[in-house]
């Protein structure tokens, strides 16, 4: 256990469901703002999502103005928590360049930076021999890339923690190894929460549940369309420094771009496009499937052979490294790729933030702020309005 276990209290202002990168901050934020918080996690702390995502919280991959926004601002308040937190997580601004090895690749590149440029992200165009003078690892197949100073590095697991240190410093607790079995109503109103180790009385709770989000929002009678997203993922064996930043290929925007989750795939469609990190510690983090699987958290074959087969291709440097581990991931993923944040129509003391998809970590830091924003009463009502629930009733 990466905490000792605390004991579940009688009661608490607000109960966050859910202990990765979101409900973590979701915690810390709560904690500052002088609310009793009681944070509920069936397993460890980080131990779902979190565990398994990539080390980058990327603005290169955000094409629209109300995402762009969104992660720059999450990612301007990771740069004073990091100080907040004495640098006790890995986080910098490394960069990201986003690779083309085909004409069709080279004019989504130059479209999404475009895009971007219109956005106000600061993105500069160059050509092959620019981007491995950037990016030495990558192989002559690489046409030309767009680069963009502001994307950051960071390690999701000393993230989540630095979190939870910082929410149980100022009083939050957080317990572990406890299942949600039911939340209580009467009328419009939340009375409290029922679990497996007792019962807490609140009036209010965060469904921070990521993947499972779907399954806690039915314990109040309520649909969520929040359905995982599997993505496999690769760890080399350790070596010098070779890269820095974030090398993200353009197979990686198109792999993002078809593919949707459904709760239910039995007949999954795998896309696959590479996202490359060296961490501090040398190995290179590898990423990623896209696979509808339900539930399914194992590794494939398949999904380990295309990874190793698209490294090769666009960073031939690195064909014979060893791969010492393969993992997966699920992400909590809604039919618009954004998430869901605010109060629940109908019921109020329901507050989502959910659905992140790939984008826990870049988002992980607005979301938290702006539920403490929402459970005060002080949030901004129109930067709610992409996220809210009602957006789905429409469909």
């Amino acid at each position: 256990m990466t905490h000792p276990i605390q004991d579940l209290p009688s009661s608490a202002d607000v109960v966050v469901v859910g202990g990765g990168v979101v409900g973590t901050s979701i915690a810390y934020f709560c904690s500052r703002a002088g609310v009793r918080v009681c944070l509920l996690e069936r397993d460890d702390i980080g131990a779902g999502t979190t565990s398994a995502a990539a080390a980058a919280a990327l603005l290169q991959t955000k094409t629209s103005a109300t995402k762009l926004a969104f992660a720059n601002e999450s990612l301007a308040l990771l740069d004073q928590l990091h100080d907040e937190f004495d640098r006790s997580f890995e986080f910098e601004h490394t960069g990201s360049l986003l690779a083309a090895c085909s004409e069709t690749e080279w004019q989504v590149v130059q479209d999404v930076a475009a895009t971007l440029q219109k956005l106000g992200l600061a993105v500069q165009m160059v050509d092959g021999a620019q981007a491995r003078a950037l990016m030495p690892v990558l192989g002559p197949t690489v046409l030309g890339a767009s680069f963009s100073p502001a994307d950051a590095q960071v390690n999701p697991l000393e993230l989540v923690m630095a979190y939870a240190r910082a929410a149980r410093r100022l009083g939050a607790q957080l317990c572990i190894g406890v299942q949600v079995t039911g939340i209580e109503k009467q009328g419009d109103r939340i009375v409290a929460v029922m679990t497996n180790k007792g019962k807490i009385r609140t009036g209010t709770v965060v469904n921070a549940a990521g993947v499972w989000a779907s399954r806690v929002a039915q314990m109040v009678g309520l649909e969520m369309p929040v359905a995982p997203l599997k993505g496999e993922l690769l760890i080399t064996q350790a070596m010098l420094r070779r890269m820095r930043g974030t090398l993200i290929s353009a197979k990686y925007l198109l792999s993002k771009a078809s593919t949707t989750a459904t709760a239910d795939a039995t007949s999954p469609k795998r896309t696959v496009g590479i996202t490359l990190v060296q961490v501090a510690r040398g190995n290179f983090l590898v990423g990623s499937t896209r696979e509808p699987a339900g539930y399914d958290s194992r590794n494939t074959y398949a999904g380990i052979s295309e990874l190793c087969r698209l490294l090769a291709d666009i960073t031939p440097s690195l064909a014979n490294v060893h791969v010492i581990r393969a993992y997966a991931g699920l992400r909590p993923l809604t039919p618009d790729q954004m998430p869901i944040i605010g109060r629940a129509p109908g019921l109020p003391g329901f507050i989502a933030a959910t659905g992140h998809g790939g984008d826990g970590l870049a988002f992980s830091a607005i979301t938290g702020k702006i539920v403490a924003e929402i459970f005060s009463g002080t949030v901004d009502s129109d930067k709610l309005k992409p996220f809210a629930w009602e957006r789905f009733d429409a469909n």
